[in-house]
């Protein structure tokens, strides 16, 4: 039995001298070199998001007035939004080979509406929410992240290519705007980093402004909804304004008040409605978005 014990000692004092001497600054600099790789990918997402929320600036039924360049060769794009303020967003391009995936944006012929797609492997696809809807791009701002594992991200969900397999962030350069130039007829055109290309008409003569925001959260769907509307503009005297397209709700107009009357169905959960303000020349589109409470 003493025996036993002295061996036990022994072995026990080999065990606790082992992990005193054990040196695991390998491990240490191996999760801190990851952390840090982790930290730059997040700050490449970051860049990515503002370009991203430019991008539903521009489609999302805002007005562009003017394109411009600045003394770095960046594009000032500047457009009036739906309580006709004036802003303007910087976008710098890159036309170079890009990393994807990349999120973008894609006109749905059906309601004429633009919704967010995001590129896989050559493929684009809608990006959609948990329900398998499309995500509108009026109201709704995707956000592209990357995770504690490296993995892509977009509103936390983690992106998969089409075998179903998580997709590794790397630090290749990814851009939202690869080229952006005026057409002779004077429209915008925009090359995203998908390949994809937007035409968006410039004009500052027109605005059709909306007491409402993009997206109306619906509490009690038994009361009708009234939104002012007013035109705005040098050609605000012959436009005319009309309810192009309504989807699950029901929209009439008073113009003599210029209001806009929504009614709901009780069995409403979403919907949305298009109006528009148009002339001779020229066309604006407001799309507004509802959702049940």
């Amino acid at each position: 039995m003493k025996r036993i014990y002295i061996f036990c000692s022994v072995l026990l004092g080999l065990l606790l001298g082992s992990c005193k001497d054990y040196d695991d600054s390998a491990i240490q600099d191996k999760l801190n070199d990851f952390k840090e790789r982790i930290a730059v990918l997040q700050e490449k997402a970051d860049k990515l998001n503002k370009d991203i929320s430019k991008l539903g600036y521009l489609t999302g039924g805002n007005v562009i007035t003017s394109v411009t360049q600045n003394s770095d060769g960046q594009y000032v794009l500047t457009y009036k939004d739906s309580n006709n303020e004036e802003k303007a967003v910087i976008v710098a391009t890159r036309e170079d080979v890009i990393e994807i995936p990349v999120l973008g944006v894609r006109l749905n012929n059906e309601d004429q509406l633009y919704y967010w797609t995001t590129t896989i492997g050559n493929e684009t696809n809608w990006l959609t929410d948990n329900a398998g809807k499309k995500i509108p791009v009026c109201g709704y701002t995707p956000e592209m992240g990357v995770n504690a594992d490296g993995y892509w991200t977009v509103n936390g969900e983690i992106l998969k290519d089409s075998k179903g397999n998580p997709i590794t962030a790397t630090t290749d350069e990814t851009c939202i705007f690869k080229k952006i130039a005026k057409t002779k007829d004077g429209y915008l055109e925009i090359t995203l980093g998908n390949g994809e290309t937007l035409t968006l008409e410039i004009f500052n003569s027109l605005n059709l402004k909306l007491k409402s925001d993009a997206v109306t959260t619906v509490s009690d769907t038994s009361k009708p909804l009234k939104i002012e509307y007013e035109v705005t503009g040098e050609s605000a005297e012959d436009a005319i304004v009309a309810i192009a397209q309504t989807a699950n709700v029901k929209a009439t107009l008073d113009k003599e008040t210029r209001t806009l009357t929504v009614t709901f169905e009780n069995s409403f959960d979403e919907g949305h409605l298009i109006i528009t303000a148009y002339e001779l020349r020229h066309l604006v589109i407001r799309p507004l978005l509802f959702k049940k409470n």
